[in-house]
């Protein structure tokens, strides 16, 4: 059963593998935006204040020292003092306060 899981995994990844670079050659060919193919999470960092957040799953945790966010194939951990949620949407989300590191946590 070893083998067999091991196989269908790998045939699996070179399938996806495939895929996104068949969507990145597509974006480059008509000058569509890259996150927009690959469904990605845009993180827009202005300053050491504020973090804007676009296309992500959901919130996994949240508390004025650290907020945990799903993104689509990572999580993305923002730290630092007094960070609250200025703005939620399904679409995106505004995190602001004195923000001191952004991790990816694949």
């Amino acid at each position: 059963m070893g083998l067999l899981y091991f196989i269908f995994n790998w045939r699996n990844n070179m399938w996806k593998e495939e895929i996104n670079g068949i969507g990145q050659r597509f974006a480059e060919a008509y000058s569509i935006p890259k996150d927009v193919i690959a469904n990605a999470t845009l993180l827009h960092v202005v300053g050491m204040s504020e973090i804007f957040l676009e296309n992500f799953k959901g919130i996994i945790s949240y508390t004025c020292h650290e907020i945990l966010v799903k993104g689509h194939d990572c999580k993305y951990c923002i730290s630092g003092n007094c960070l609250m949620i200025a703005y939620y949407s399904n679409e995106d989300m505004k995190i602001s306060g004195q923000i001191q590191e952004v991790r990816i946590i694949r």
